[in-house]
């Protein structure tokens, strides 16, 4: 094998073992290598326009990576906009989880509305100037919002990482307001979002059409959110599988005394309280004997709501084992599902005290109509669950 493709092979093909050793010299002909990768096309003049989330969250990675070696210092920016439930925020986490970069979330930029994807309530001035201090290498001060409070608490500090990637995650993330700040722009659709559409068609018949339905459970997505990614440079159709890929371990128990337990580790640790109401949403024309699992959740804490499709856990011994599947929506998708026929059947309160250790999240949760307090530990790893158990 010649010298000259021997070093294309091990650059591009990223080999840990060139130049592993820091005392090896370069090769003699590495100015005809740098020659030929100035040459090979830019991964940003060749992105596909659809890809998977795998795909695009590999192609998104390499386009960082390449804008930063050209910028020589200088941040790189990247919007991930989309509907809710889409997985935009996941991919926004992976990439930062890989890079090390700074995360900015516009649901901290709303302004106290009750619909929390209403275009109005996003304070994009604040937004803009957070976004232009880091790109000029500028500490800054994001705001913290309180959805129990509905309203903003106060401002954190935030400083460009050493990886020098900002990305701003949200529905209006690839707005006009932003798009002349952002280097990369990225649209995820599909997720979570698309299967509740199909769920709803699936329940309800063809009775409505595919555009009536997304008017109805997702009132401002074509009018707001859908334009702006058109102007996305890579587009994402996530394919939403309910899977136990990245699943969480529940152990439970009513044991009162164990309160204790919170006790103990509240002098170490923050403790948080929320309270929720939860429905359970029965299709229309549905019989009373339907299957929970044709149910839909919805989830209310303060001024938003998630929502998930069934109950899709599983009890193995002492454990419940459950798929991240639910995703945040606004309240206009409560009220959408209820016009085109939805019944609540059960509702309740639930209010949930939690301490944070680690990699496991230890909570009392009581359930008004139970009088009831129940001992949680809830973790992603079934180890440390039983560890702790």
């Amino acid at each position: 094998m010649e010298d000259d493709l021997l070093q294309r092979v091990l650059e591009e093909g990223g080999r840990d073992l060139y130049f592993s050793s820091p005392t090896s010299p370069p090769p003699a002909n590495s100015s005809s290598s740098a020659a030929a990768a100035s040459s090979s096309s830019s991964i940003l003049q060749s992105l596909p326009l659809h890809v998977s989330f795998d795909h695009g969250y590999y192609l998104l990675v390499k386009a960082i990576q390449e804008l930063r070696e050209k910028k020589e210092g200088r941040a790189v920016t990247v919007g991930i906009g989309g509907p809710s439930g889409s997985g935009k925020t996941s991919l926004a986490e992976k990439v930062a989880l890989l890079l090390g970069c700074v995360v900015i979330s516009m649901e901290n930029y709303r302004n106290g509305l009750d619909d929390g994807n209403d275009l109005d309530s996003i304070d994009f001035d604040a937004l803009v100037q957070n976004l232009e201090d880091l790109v000029n290498g500028k500490d800054t001060l994001v705001p913290l919002f309180d959805f129990q409070e509905k309203k903003r608490v106060g401002l954190k500090p935030v400083k460009i990482s050493p990886s020098g990637v900002v990305i701003v995650d949200g529905a209006y993330a690839l707005h006009s307001t932003l798009r002349s700040l952002l280097d990369i722009r990225v649209a995820v659709v599909g997720g979570v979002h698309f299967s509740l559409l199909s769920k709803v068609r699936h329940d309800i018949g063809d009775s409505c059409s595919l555009d009536y339905l997304i008017d109805s459970i997702f009132p401002l997505f074509r009018k707001h959110i859908e334009p702006d990614l058109h102007h996305a440079q890579i587009r994402i159709n996530n394919s939403f599988v309910s899977s136990f890929r990245d699943a969480y371990y529940k152990l439970k128990c009513r044991s009162e005394p164990l309160k204790e337990h919170i006790t103990y580790f509240s002098d170490q640790h923050k403790v948080e309280t929320e309270n929720f109401i939860e429905m359970y949403l029965r299709p229309p024309c549905a019989s009373e004997e339907a299957r929970i699992n044709d149910w839909i959740k919805v989830r209310q804490s303060g001024i938003r709501y998630y929502l998930s499709l069934g109950d899709q856990r599983i009890v193995d011994k002492n454990f419940i084992i459950r798929p991240k599947a639910e995703f945040e929506v606004g309240r206009t998708t409560l009220g959408g599902l209820l016009a085109l026929g939805y019944n609540v059947v059960v509702s309740f309160k639930r209010s949930c005290t939690s301490i944070v250790d680690g990699q496991l999240l230890m909570a009392l949760e009581s359930i008004d109509t139970l009088n009831e307090t129940f001992l949680v530990l809830k973790g992603t790893s079934r180890k440390v669950c039983l560890s702790d158990y």
